[in-house]
């Protein structure tokens, strides 16, 4: 996967906010599958030291067996647990208290390690579905990774996780939420793709 820009990573850095003492300041880096939040948001914990980086995946799942036939609506609702990720994570870290999780075992389909983000510096949580109504007043800065379809179905296929039929009911879970919520227009940032 290609690099953020200089110009786009400098751009980031010069928006974040400066935590103040004992109060973390939340930050969501959202995008759509194969945007590049995830290299963007390495980038930038790699680059700053009072930075915290929390992965929207460690709230997935667990996967349910009934998933293939749920309608585009049910994935976006389904695929990733919003409600444990605002309750253990987002509503502490607000409150200016410590956060503790279980994080979803990709190879057991199950929680599974504890994890503990204390309430300090910049918090960053960085997935897709960040910027659904109910979370967006959580974030004192919400970045938008804004990709081509086209590129972004390339890197899903060019990481082999998953077939044609899951890559096209991610994407039409995707495709709702879009509509539905309109997660670019929420951002106060949006970083064009990489």
């Amino acid at each position: 996967m290609r690099q953020p820009s200089e110009d786009a990573i400098t751009a980031v850095l010069r928006r974040l906010p400066t935590p103040s003492t004992g109060e973390p300041k939340l930050v969501c880096v959202e995008g759509l599958g194969g945007a590049g939040k995830t290299t963007l948001a390495k980038e930038l914990a790699a680059r700053s030291r009072d930075l915290t980086l929390v992965h929207g995946d460690d709230f997935y799942g667990p996967e349910e067996r009934d998933w293939l036939s749920w309608s585009p609506r049910e994935g976006y609702e389904r695929y990733f647990d919003h409600r444990r990720l605002e309750r253990e994570l987002l509503r502490p870290l607000k409150a200016a208290g410590p956060a503790t999780f279980q994080r979803y075992d990709w190879e057991t389909n199950t929680l599974d390690g504890w994890v503990t983000v204390e309430p300090r510096g910049i918090v960053l949580v960085e997935g897709v579905y960040l910027l659904r109504r109910e979370l967006r007043s959580y974030f004192d800065l919400a970045i938008y990774v804004d990709t081509p379809r086209d590129l972004r179905q390339q890197r899903l296929h060019a990481r082999g996780e998953n077939d044609e039929g899951w890559i096209a009911r991610w994407a039409a879970a995707e495709d709702y939420y879009e509509q539905a919520e309109r997660p670019a227009q929420a951002a106060d940032l949006i970083v064009r793709g990489f």
